[in-house]
């Protein structure tokens, strides 16, 4: 398969960034803000274009210690998630074939997210809600990190 060519939105590098870390805060109903009329995050976003996306089956020389990640196949046995037992079993699904592959005493999985390609315009939503449906992820990162000044000693 052929390279794609993608825009993707990415959190912006602010500066404000450095002093105040990125945030949304998701506040009960019973909390009575609007969050039309004020702003609950400090979220700035940007899109990239052009980014090459390939498929990572065609590389099979990429491996977890060089890049941090791995192409590892396998068909799970949940084929839907129509019950919130289905994310359950994903979940213990997904631990123990990472306990497996890497020989771990323990393997959690905290949270799972089901999204689907569209937005949702929702004022309320319940985190717990185990079959709570997102849109996509909104922004990816790059990885940077602030530089860290070094100093020579005498």
């Amino acid at each position: 398969m052929p390279a794609n060519l993608a825009e993707i939105e990415f959190l912006a590098d602010l500066p404000l960034y450095q002093i105040e870390k990125p945030y949304l805060c998701l506040l009960s109903p019973e909390q009575n803000i609007d969050p039309d009329q004020v702003r609950l995050d400090n979220l700035e976003f940007e899109k990239h274009s052009n980014i090459k996306i390939e498929d990572i089956r065609e590389h099979p020389e990429l491996r977890l210690e060089d890049c941090g990640f791995e192409y590892l196949q396998h068909q799970s046995a949940i084929s839907e998630f129509a019950d919130p037992a289905d994310v359950d079993a994903y979940k213990r699904e997904t631990e123990g074939l990472l306990k497996d592959r890497f020989a771990a005493v323990r393997v959690l999985t905290y949270e799972l997210r089901l999204r689907k390609n569209q937005e949702f315009r929702r004022k309320q939503f319940d985190l717990n809600e185990k079959l709570l449906l997102e849109g996509p992820a909104k922004g990816a990162h790059n990885g940077k990190r602030p530089l860290r000044q070094v100093r020579n000693c005498c």
